[in-house]
């Protein structure tokens, strides 16, 4: 287990632990400008995953985070058409986009062949994320 004061960019590492069962290494990162906080596990393997997990808990039962969830893939600021996050995705090796809401998060994954895939698709699926267009069409 490592506690290291070590950066990248506007991160800093909060902890690094190699797993005593596996050649897994798990580091935490934190953005000292939005908070935003990375988990990255290191590990050689044929499949890259990944989990974007975003708070989105409500004290009522309304339905906008699943509702939310959905109008995601419709598109976003820099790729406004409906399924071009989908058609990306499919030509990085994936096997496709996926979403769950739960009561406090709502979670965004993905699953490519390889990190030259996954590195192509994250801008565009984080720009999905942060930056949905919503719009009175995507409700249809």
């Amino acid at each position: 287990m490592t506690d290291a004061s070590e950066s990248y960019g506007n991160f800093d590492l909060i902890k690094r632990v190699k797993l005593d069962f596996t050649d897994v290494v798990v580091s935490k990162w934190r953005s000292r400008i939005s908070g935003l906080s990375v988990v990255h596990l290191d590990y050689e393997a044929p499949i890259i995953n990944g989990y974007f997990v975003v708070a989105t808990e409500i004290f009522d039962d309304s339905g906008c985070p699943h509702t939310l969830e959905h109008l995601v893939f419709m598109g976003s600021e820099k790729y406004p058409h409906k399924g071009v996050l989908d058609h990306l995705a499919n030509r990085g090796f994936s096997n496709g986009t996926n979403a769950w809401t739960d009561t406090d998060h709502t979670a965004y994954t993905i699953s490519t062949a390889g990190e030259q895939g996954f590195l192509q698709l994250l801008p565009i699926y984080v720009d999905h994320i942060l930056y949905p267009t919503i719009t009175k069409a995507g409700y249809v």
